[in-house]
């Protein structure tokens, strides 16, 4: 991994945590919301659309790290996620964020556009590097070792 590439990791979860209590902050003192007014909100539909996409893109995510962690050397992963996308694991992360910005969006929002632009950038940073990571598999094993993959998003990249 490039230092510049970590650096930049660092950077942009802090900077998430400072964003996520700005945004936080304003919303609290915008509506006077005082700890004696908190109450229990019935879950919505967004509340169940989100959890499912959460839970299965966390489950999808863990199966793949789980499953890369486990090979003993460095090869073409034939696990049944990445049969037709290179890195599934970058799709669920991206899924994950998709679904803490509908989760979280403000009242009368569809989506928590902080959220929204943290996703963004993980979408356009996992895509260079999914496409760096097929650029990689081709030069080491061949590139009919990645024919017919997607990079990321099946369809898509």
């Amino acid at each position: 991994m490039f230092m510049g590439h970590w650096l930049m990791g660092i950077f942009f979860y802090v900077m998430m945590g400072v964003a996520v209590w700005i945004e936080g902050i304003s919303s609290l003192q915008e509506f006077g919301v005082h700890l004696d007014q908190l109450k229990f909100v019935p879950p919505t539909p967004r509340t169940f659309i989100s959890f499912v996409i959460f839970v299965l893109a966390s489950g999808v995510q863990r199966d793949c790290h789980g499953y890369l962690s486990s090979l003993k050397q460095y090869s073409v992963p034939d696990h049944p996620v990445f049969q037709s996308v290179v890195c599934p694991h970058y799709l669920a992360e991206c899924l994950i964020y998709l679904a803490i910005a509908l989760q979280a969006a403000p009242q009368g929002a569809i989506v928590n556009r902080t959220i929204l632009c943290a996703l963004v950038f993980v979408a356009v940073n996992l895509g260079v590097t999914a496409d760096g990571t097929k650029t990689w598999y081709a030069e080491k094993f061949g590139s009919e070792s990645v024919e017919g993959k997607w990079r990321m998003v099946p369809y898509v990249w």
